[in-house]
């Protein structure tokens, strides 16, 4: 399975070019959509053409902030971040004059903005659970029709994702993807486990307000341990776990092009052996017998017709 990248690419391109562009710098303005209806502005700031400014909206900012997305963002960014643009949740300026000792490295950072602001609330819950500390349910209403809801339980923590699929075939294309998932813990003993439900949420979100339960609504449920939520792996975990919604959508869309390009594949098949199939023109020449008498094939239907009208 194809992983997607974790960052933006066109952030990361863009300001690596800016970086390289000997001191003439160019004005730009461009507005850039992310997955999950994110969006990003990079723009010039006024005359000085040196100052790169990197706006993100992202449509659960508000439900971010109650889990601290302001401090991790001071953790990760520092002096880059400024005063917010009009319509925007964050904003970075980067003064393309005074580049950072390892150019590569900090741009990579800068282009994790959308995933950074995500990560608050794992952040939060894997800090309490490793705490052993209570905490409360985290609901995070990142798409229209679709929540993440993250719960920690015990010394685990569970993460739900509340799908809606219009279309009919997205539902079973991924009840099967996701039915890999289920049996790749067969083989995999560190992996997490995965449940999947189309009719009945799961018991952890009982008593959850505004709960979605409607025709389509899919709930996904992925149980972190101790494992997977320290050390190094808590990262690679939360990496995961961001893009999940994303990479589930993306298999999907190459599902259907892959069962498409079969479907016109096995057709043009059948085409090619019907054109094969075609008979040649009936040879007209007539026949005859060495006696000199007209020879009629017994499988010729005009010839039969005409011994019969002969008989009769």
């Amino acid at each position: 399975m194809l992983l997607l990248d974790f960052h933006n690419k066109i952030i990361e391109d863009t300001l690596l070019e800016k970086f390289k562009d000997g001191g003439k710098h160019e004005s730009i303005e461009a507005v850039i959509a992310d997955f999950d209806g994110v969006t990003f502005h990079m723009s010039s700031e006024g005359e000085n053409k040196n100052l790169f400014k990197i706006s993100i909206s992202i449509k659960c900012y508000s439900e971010l902030k109650k889990c601290g997305v302001e401090e991790v963002l001071n953790q990760h960014y520092g002096s880059l971040l400024t005063t917010t643009e009009s319509g925007y949740d964050a904003t970075l300026v980067i003064d393309l004059d005074k580049p950072p000792a390892d150019i590569a490295a900090t741009v990579r950072n800068i282009a994790l903005l959308k995933r950074n602001c995500l990560a608050a609330p794992f952040y939060k819950i894997f800090a309490d659970v490793e705490a052993k500390r209570s905490g409360n349910l985290i609901e995070l209403n990142y798409r229209d029709g679709e929540a993440l809801y993250i719960k920690p339980e015990g010394d685990r923590v569970i993460v739900i994702f509340v799908t809606s699929m219009k279309d009919p075939d997205d539902v079973v294309l991924a009840k099967v993807f996701l039915q890999e998932y289920q049996d790749g813990r067969r083989t995999m003993s560190n992996a997490p486990s995965v449940t999947y439900s189309q009719k009945e949420p799961p018991m952890e979100l009982k008593g959850v307000r505004n709960l979605r339960v409607v025709e389509g609504t899919s709930y996904i449920s992925f149980v972190l341990f101790a494992p997977h939520i320290t050390g190094k792996k808590k990262e690679v975990s939360i990496d995961h776990l961001i893009t999940f919604r994303n990479h589930l959508q993306y298999h999907m869309k190459c599902s259907k092009a892959y069962l498409h390009t079969r479907m016109r594949n096995r057709v043009r098949t059948f085409l090619q052996v019907l054109n094969r199939a075609k008979s040649d023109p009936k040879d007209t020449k007539e026949k005859k017998t060495i006696t000199g008498k007209t020879f009629t094939r017994a499988d010729d239907p005009q010839g039969l017709s005409q011994a019969l009208d002969y008989n009769i």
